[in-house]
């Protein structure tokens, strides 16, 4: 009878993916299906009660090679009964039950366990498994993978970081030339941040590091390779003064760009303190007409719906320097979209800042002094319009990682789970 391919083994390639065929009759037609070269097939057994199919193997060689001597052997010293689960069979869970074989060398004398190229030595998962089970968790939670798996948590939490662990020892960092480096609170009201560092170009998170200051960004720099140091061209980052400082240490041939959407954000929430010091001079029948006007002020007008481009016309109206509020907001973001040159730019910054400081606003007045304080760094944005965009974006993946995991006690762990869902690394099968 023809057999079909599971699609699980198939995932992992436990199957060969070429057709072939047996017959029902034929003794051999359960250790073809298992698809493992070592061990023969002697029987099957399923267990009603609990919902799962046993294997009885044998080996189908009766020799081992000595690690020692590289000698075949085949005076088997002992014997031990083993069991352990593998890829589900016709939608089964399915273990395998073998005796493991400890050989003596007769020329060295030397005991040892006979190893199994699909099983890790102790393990009580195949390989193939285990790489099916780590697949699994990289589409949803530990917890939804213990559940539907009938699996311990530790042992799928063991299973999961063990193999995050191996694969972002790999992480190419001598490809980069543009780099984004951002934070991110990993536990909000505890002033605790972890800091993004992130390939601009190929749109990966590269590493994860466990606090944001100055001494940790440059330890992790320094241990770049020099060549790889000097590849990097551009790096966008925010106004804090300390990753300045720690870049300019390491990477001083790199263009220091003030990522857009942190001035941009800066610029809304100087404009949302404004609103307060415009609203705090009202009387108060006035104050009623500006219920609800937070959001349509700091919002792209692109992005208004019609009720909330009715909403600020409303505002303007009744409050004319909350309409000029928000035309000096949407005017500096039509800057950064249309200005052609760094030359141009600083010219349209300072006809901004000019009608900004006619304002009188102390908030504004705030703003332009940041403006002041970055001028260089916030106008190399216009030479190639290098932003941190995808590291913005990025962002919500990186809560939706924490959310997946309801919060993370062990940073560790954090920073895995992160590579492993950002980092552009596909598991190995």
């Amino acid at each position: 009878m023809l057999f079909p391919l599971y699609p699980e083994a198939l995932m992992l390639t436990s199957i060969p993916t070429q057709s072939w065929q047996v017959k029902a009759s034929d003794p051999m037609a359960l250790t073809h299906l298992l698809n493992l070269p070592e061990m023969m097939v002697t029987g099957m057994e399923y267990d009603a009660h609990l919902d799962y199919l046993t294997l009885f193997c044998d080996h189908a060689h009766a020799v081992a090679i000595c690690p020692s001597c590289g000698t075949p052997s085949q005076q088997v010293h002992q014997y031990r009964q083993r069991r352990v689960r593998d890829l589900a069979l016709c939608g089964y869970r399915c273990y395998l039950e073998f005796s493991a074989r400890r050989f003596k060398c007769q020329p060295c004398g030397r005991r040892f366990t006979e190893v199994l190229p699909w099983l890790a030595r102790g393990a009580r998962l195949t390989q193939r498994y285990a790489s099916y089970v780590f697949t699994q968790c990289r589409a949803t939670t530990l917890q939804a993978v213990k559940e539907r798996e009938q699996l311990g948590y530790k042992t799928v939490e063991a299973l999961y970081y063990r193999f995050a662990r191996q694969r972002a020892t790999t992480t190419e960092t001598e490809a980069v030339r543009r780099l984004g480096i951002d934070e991110i609170a990993l536990k909000k009201r505890h002033d605790q941040y972890v800091l993004v560092l992130s390939d601009l170009e190929a749109r990966r998170v590269i590493t994860v590091l466990s606090d944001r200051t100055k001494e940790t960004l440059e330890a992790y720099l320094a241990t770049w390779t020099q060549e790889a140091r000097a590849r990097i061209e551009v790096v966008a980052l925010d106004l804090w003064q300390p990753y300045h400082l720690a870049v300019d240490a390491l990477l001083p041939q790199a263009l220091i760009v003030g990522d857009r959407f942190h001035v941009m954000k800066n610029l809304n929430d100087q404009v949302t303190a404004a609103r307060r010091e415009i609203k705090r001079s009202l009387p108060e029948d006035q104050k009623q007409h500006l219920k609800g006007c937070r959001w349509v002020l700091v919002k792209n007008e692109a992005d208004l719906s019609e009720a909330e481009q009715a909403k600020l016309a409303a505002v303007g109206q009744a409050v004319p320097a909350l309409a000029e509020l928000h035309r000096l907001k949407e005017d500096f973001r039509t800057i950064f979209e249309t200005a052609p040159s760094r030359e141009c730019a600083a010219i349209e910054l300072e006809q901004w800042i000019a009608q900004a400081e006619q304002t009188g606003l102390q908030r504004l007045a705030k703003f332009v002094a940041t403006l002041r304080n970055w001028w260089d760094v916030i106008l190399n944005y216009f030479h190639d319009h290098i932003t941190s965009g995808f590291v913005e974006g990025m962002n919500n993946k990186l809560k939706l990682v924490k959310r997946s995991g309801f919060g993370y006690r062990n940073f560790e762990h954090f920073r895995l789970r992160v590579l492993m869902e950002c980092g552009g690394m596909l598991p190995a099968h």
